[in-house]
């Protein structure tokens, strides 16, 4: 078997595929049934109720949620080939790698597509969102919730303040900071939200989740679709009618993920929200003490990753060989922040002595080491 040759399995430090827990992979094999039985219909009303739960839905008869086989892309195009009418106008703000990505699926199917750039990492302008806005009527406005690429969160809530108030719909990716980092779905006025299983869900990859208002999954019936596989109405009709998907679905992985939507459950979305941010802060601490900068000290940063600069005397592929060779995988910075920064992710089954084995080796790679703090020299005066 190929995987012979590697032999190890690794603590991934990325932000998806992440480790994952116990249960969630004990989950994979546990049953076997066929996915058109009354077992998997009750599975799949499960996980559609579970994720309203972990995205903190209060008016539950107002949204619904589909389950998509395939990653969170699948999410983004099933949404984006779904919901506009031919001809409409389509906004995309961008500020970085995944919110580019998601302009390049909206022109591949929506002609009116036009883009409001911001440079990688840079705040959301809300003045030039509102002044655009104001000046034509949009049918949907596309956003990142954590702009991946850079690490930081865009403001929801604002932005859609704001297309509430100019008619417009608004279409939120949250494919890695879905329950890791608050994301306000009902206040922030967002119609359609996407993430996937295998982020900070805690779960395997290759399942892309779709929430949005039910009122707007029904409107969906008066759109042509434009991909078969990806068409949103035909999801939300199968879920909603026969508790099912219209083509056949992982099995296994709908097992697992409702398994890890139990176990944060059972956590509380909260506690586990505050947990992973404790996480990041730590990460984020041991850096600064070792002289290490943070691509941005003053952005709101998401707690799913950190992105570290890369520090002089080293390259990415140095940290990455040096590091996998410990049994650690962590990922680079994409376009503009190719071979600038390197990437570290707490979220999945990440606990402190892993932490502690990390810093570990990097100090080896590069020759840091922590800087004592305050209190500790004030200690030894």
């Amino acid at each position: 078997m190929i995987l012979d040759s590697y032999g190890k399995s690794f603590c991934l430090l990325c932000p998806g595929p992440v480790n994952v827990r116990p249960e969630v992979a004990a989950a994979l094999t546990e049953y076997e049934f066929g996915h058109r039985e009354d077992e998997f219909c009750a599975l799949l009303a499960e996980v559609r109720e579970n994720a309203l739960a972990v995205a903190g839905i209060r008016d539950r008869a107002a949204y619904s949620a589909v389950v998509i086989t395939g990653s969170g892309t699948a999410g983004n195009e099933a949404v984006l080939s779904s919901v506009v009418p031919a001809g409409e106008p389509v906004l995309c703000v961008v500020n970085g790698e995944f919110s580019g990505r998601l302009a390049e699926i909206s022109a591949m199917y929506n002609t009116g597509t036009t883009l409001l750039e911001h440079a990688w990492g840079e705040p959301l302008d809300l003045g030039r969102l509102e002044k655009r806005l104001a000046e034509q009527r949009f049918s949907l406005v596309t956003m990142t919730h954590h702009e991946t690429s850079t690490g930081m969160l865009n403001p929801v809530v604002e932005v859609g303040a704001l297309c509430k108030r100019y008619g417009t719909r608004l279409f939120v990716d949250a494919v890695s900071s879905f329950s890791a980092d608050p994301l306000e779905i009902e206040r922030g006025e967002v119609t359609f939200v996407s993430t996937s299983s295998g982020k900070a869900l805690a779960s395997y990859p290759g399942l892309a989740l779709v929430i949005g208002r039910r009122a707007e999954f029904e409107k969906l019936s008066q759109v042509s679709g434009r991909n078969y596989y990806l068409d949103l109405h035909r999801y939300y009709t199968f879920a909603e009618g026969r508790s099912q998907t219209p083509t056949t679905p992982a099995v296994p992985l709908v097992l697992a993920l409702n398994r890890a939507l139990e176990l944060i459950l059972a956590e509380g979305v909260d506690e586990r929200m505050a947990r992973i941010r404790a996480s990041a802060q730590q990460v984020r601490a041991r850096l600064r003490q070792r002289g290490l900068k943070l691509l941005d000290e003053t952005a709101v940063l998401s707690s799913v990753v950190t992105c570290v600069r890369i520090p002089a005397g080293t390259t990415f592929e140095a940290l990455r060989r040096g590091l996998r060779a410990q049994g650690f995988v962590i990922y680079g910075g994409k376009g503009p922040l190719s071979d600038r920064i390197f990437q570290i992710s707490t979220i999945g089954e990440v606990d402190i002595e892993t932490v502690d084995r990390f810093f570990a080796v990097l100090d080896d790679l590069i020759g840091t080491s922590p800087r004592p703090t305050r209190r500790q020299r004030s200690a030894t005066v």
